[in-house]
């Protein structure tokens, strides 16, 4: 019992130790505000003021829908019955594939709080904060 506490203790311990380059998170503070994924960037400017850095692009995505199509599925000799019992199994073998493809709006924002603070890189899309993410120390 005693080796297997000191067996989990010396990991944390470890992963502790280990150093994390880039590490997400899901807020951090700016200033004695709390910054969270979901912000506005007007009011996350409002709140920290103008980054160190901005820069924008646009990411062209696919998106696809896949939509079960029973009409896929309809055999000639196949009772109704059969047809649903089918269905419920092989659902992923009868669906149609929906793609069209999106243009979003990037901005990616970076906050240097000095030497004593990570500093900050701020992922936007469509004026919304999806990614927070510890950088190195700021200077």
């Amino acid at each position: 019992m005693r080796k297997r506490y000191l067996t989990c203790l010396s990991a944390l311990l470890l992963l502790g130790l280990v150093p994390v380059d880039a590490a997400q998170a899901l807020a951090f503070r700016c200033n004695s505000y709390v910054i969270d994924v979901g912000m506005h960037k007007a009011e996350v400017m409002q709140k920290c003021g103008l980054p160190a850095l901005r820069d924008q692009k646009t990411e062209r995505r696919r998106i696809g829908l896949r939509q079960f199509d029973p009409s896929l599925m309809v055999h000639p000799n196949q009772n109704a019955g059969n047809r649903v019992r089918h269905a419920r199994n092989y659902e992923h073998q009868f669906a149609q594939e929906t793609a069209y493809e999106i243009d979003v709006q990037i901005e990616e924002w970076v906050y240097n709080f000095g030497p004593q603070r990570f500093m900050q890189l701020l992922r936007f899309e469509d004026g919304r904060l999806k990614q927070i993410q510890d950088l190195a120390s700021g200077h």
